[in-house]
């Protein structure tokens, strides 16, 4: 699967307005039935990191990639101006050259704006089949990208030749790489004989539509052909299970060779190296006797008989073997239906959040640090964060760019000092849309360190709104969120500095993102360094079973690629609740084409959520929490500071459960719930046969009845009037051992007793229930 960042938008704006806004590359390359760029014709502005300028031609086309993609742009006005790493904003009109897609800088209304240079972009490593089974009608995903395919034969010899095509192979499929008569450096050299890699710019050349072939990988220069064997380490590099005394480097490479990690305190790696003598393109190396709650440095290297292979160099956090840290709390400020907990596992809804974070303040002891959206309204929270800076806790504030709200200005009256976020300024876009607090990661005692964070802005307007916090005891995770804080804030002292203070496109991917804590594997990543669309498709990916979705808005095309794919894959309960429904470019009406879909009334709140539960109630299925602040959007991605959190775990997956059953029958659903076999004490729980008495009774319309199985077993549940005559069948299948909560949405019938049975494996058992029109 093509594991990037993509974006599509159902543009229904005027090309005018459409022209004076700086949007992600791939909101342009949407094709209509015939390949032809749906914009054909019109002015748009991008922005991106040039990858390639006059490597072709003196016309090109060169090209420039954001996140989300990239883009040729054709012209020798544009092509001599910039060079390879130029972070540039383009207006230019959208033209179709057998395929194609183009941005024309010869044509009347282009313009060009030169921010930086020496920027790096990262090719993509997909497979020829990737390229060649890339969506043609529709989002072209590649074209137009510097992408990377590895192992690939050459089907030539000889030495290179300019203005030729030759077709290369891997294991997947075939496809064509072209040597432009523009790249000097490749024609003449030699065709390798042997495997190689070969990176360059995604093109296509078809004479006629419809236009669904002939991609072309060209590279730019000589050293894009890597032909010397060595392994090559691909990313990502990343260490996992964090136990207070061992972490677990993991990578991929290439090519087979050993294995080698080296380690230390301090970026020189001081203190040792691992190695096994394998010969792998899968490599996992545990490091142990390690101190806990630690930084370490390690990189990762990899040799065969070509030669040696290395990595940058990275950091992991050990934990921390106190008992008291690992804690998560769980809170919803709404009602939340129970019925569907594990034993002792109840989520906690009708939360006053205000309370709640108060309480959080008035624990801090040494320093509290808050990156906050917005803030208004809250008076007994801003005496709370005055009174605390009163006793001497060190309190400082990032905040978004906007007119400075009324709860805010308080703090700043009473000499607390922010860092704001810039405003928008030609390419740099977007908001500090974080709502995380730190408590207490600044002082030198570990163990008191709690993170808060989730969907709730801290406003007394989203008191009402539907909303999800999760705060979490952690001191390894605390410090990578201190650590991200500090990018904005723009220093590590109590003293905010705007010149280094880095936000939205500015910051870098400088943070930990694997924990263990409390036992559990906990992600953490921050947009939009971390490519955090990713890490969320790639827990979409581990659904075997189902897949639950609360979202303010689902703009993200690759996420509900994602989904769609886990749909074709078999996973058949998919749910969804959606609040902007009908923005533009919602994939909401995609997604009622195979899944089961809600939107809100008119006269609802509004859903504020952004999380996802991945197989909640399958506890040998990696059940995960998706959640924070990130809505799955291209801004979130590309443009805003976010963070998201993938929490698994059965009990917090099972806590979200229990509010997306409340807001999905809220909302008119009606569908069979499970909650997951329980281990409790290192003891599994027993279940017998049970039908428990429906909730509410007498209802109207919807009540949701509860029953128990001991194992795995085909199990009826039906609904019978006072005659005795069924009236419908509820459940009808395969249950799962543990306990099942099923919804009856009444509408249609008439008042009066009914009754209910369960039916399974030699059980039978029958009970009463009452509808109250």
């Amino acid at each position: 699967m093509i594991k990037r960042l993509v974006v599509f938008f159902c543009l229904v704006i005027s090309a005018a307005a459409f022209a004076q806004t700086v949007v992600p590359i791939s909101s342009v390359k949407t094709n209509d039935s015939t390949g032809v760029p749906t914009l054909n014709g019109q002015i748009v502005t991008v922005a991106g990191i040039v990858t390639s300028a006059t490597q072709f031609a003196s016309a090109g086309p060169g090209s420039i990639q954001d996140v989300s993609g990239g883009v040729a742009v054709y012209g020798s006005s544009f092509c001599s101006q910039v060079k390879i790493g130029d972070s540039v904003t383009v207006t230019a009109t959208v033209t179709n050259y057998n395929g194609l897609e183009e941005l024309d800088f010869s044509k009347t209304g282009s313009k060009l704006v030169k921010h930086s240079s020496g920027a790096t972009v990262e090719p993509l490593i997909v497979t020829l089949s990737e390229i060649n089974s890339q969506t043609w009608n529709g989002l072209e995903e590649l074209e137009g990208e510097l992408i990377r395919v590895n192992n690939v034969t050459i089907s030539s010899s000889g030495s290179f030749a300019g203005a030729k095509n030759y077709t290369i192979t891997d294991a997947s499929g075939t496809g064509q790489i072209r040597i432009n008569a523009g790249v000097t450096s490749i024609i003449g050299s030699s065709i390798p004989t042997g495997k190689v890699d070969i990176i360059g710019i995604l093109g296509q050349y078809k004479s006629s539509a419809p236009y669904n072939s002939g991609y072309q990988l060209q590279p730019r220069f000589i050293a894009d052909i890597v032909d010397d064997g060595r392994p090559n380490i691909l990313s990502p590099v990343f260490a996992s299970n964090l136990e207070p005394n061992s972490f677990i480097v993991n990578y991929t490479t290439a090519r087979n060779g050993n294995t080698k990690v080296k380690y230390g305190i301090t970026s020189s790696l001081e203190l040792d190296s691992v190695v096994i003598n394998n010969d792998t393109s899968i490599h996992i190396v545990k490091i142990s006797n390690l101190l806990p709650l630690t930084t370490y440095y390690y990189k990762a290297y990899s040799a065969n008989t070509a030669g040696t292979s290395e990595s940058a160099v990275y950091q992991a956090v050990t934990g921390y073997n106190d008992t008291a840290t690992g804690k998560i709390n769980v809170y919803f400020n709404l009602p939340v239906d129970t019925s569907i907990a594990l034993p002792g596992n109840a989520a906690k809804g009708n939360v006053d959040f205000s309370a709640k974070l108060v309480e959080r303040i008035n624990s801090a002891s040494y320093s509290l640090d808050m990156a906050l959206y917005s803030f208004i309204g809250l008076p007994d929270v801003v005496s709370s964060i005055i009174g605390a800076k009163n006793r001497g806790v060190k309190v400082r504030i990032v905040y978004d760019s906007r007119t400075t709200q009324n709860s805010m200005q308080s703090l700043i009256d009473a000499g607390i000092k922010i860092s704001k976020r810039p405003a928008d300024s030609g390419s740099f876009t977007g908001i500090m849309h974080n709502k995380f607090i730190i408590i207490d990661a600044r002082d030198t005692i570990p163990g008191n360190e709690w993170v808060w964070t989730g969907s709730w802005n801290v406003s007394s307007v989203e008191l009402s709104w539907k909303n999800n916090v999760i705060e979490i005891k952690d001191p390894a995770l605390a410090a990578a969120y201190t650590k991200e804080f500090e990018e904005m804030w723009g220093s590590s002292t109590d003293e905010p500095n705007s010149v280094a203070a880095k936000f939205g496109m500015y910051k870098t991917d400088n943070t930990n993102h694997n924990f263990t804590i409390g036992g559990r594997e906990i992600g953490l990543y921050f947009s939009p360094s971390d490519g955090t669309t990713g890490k969320i498709i790639n827990a979409i990916n581990t659904a075997s079973h189902s897949i639950y979705m609360a979202q303010y808005v689902f703009t993200k095309n690759d996420i509900y690629q994602a989904v769609l794919n886990r749909h074709n894959a078999g996973v058949s309960d998919i749910k969804g609740i959606v609040n902007e429904y009908n923005t533009t470019g919602s994939d909401y009406a995609n997604l009622l084409t195979f899944a089961d879909m809600l939107k809100p009334a008119s006269t609802m709140t509004t859903l504020h959520h952004k999380y996802a539960i991945i197989d909640a109630s399958y506890s040998d299925s990696d059940p995960t929490v998706i959640t924070g602040s990130h809505n799955w959007s291209s801004a979130a991605e590309s443009d805003n500071d976010e963070n998201t959190l993938i929490v698994k775990d059965a009990k917090i997956a099972n806590l979200y459960l229990q509010e997306f059953k409340q807001r999905y029958n809220d909302y008119g659903g009606t569908g069979s719930f499970f909650v997951p076999v329980s281990v409790n004490d290192n003891k599994i729980v027993k279940f017998n046969y049970t039908l428990f008495q429906n909730y509410p009774n007498p209802f109207n319309p919807v009540t949701t009845i509860r029953f128990e199985v001991p194992k795995d077993q085909h199990v009826r549940l039906e609904i019978f009037d006072a005659l005795g005559r069924k009236v419908k069948t509820l459940f009808n299948g395969e249950a799962k051992r543990g306990i099942a909560a099923v919804d009856f949405n009444a509408d249609g019938f008439a008042s009066g007793i009914y009754f209910y049975t369960l039916t399974a494996e030699n059980f039978t058992t029958t009970k009463k229930l009452m509808l109250m029109k």
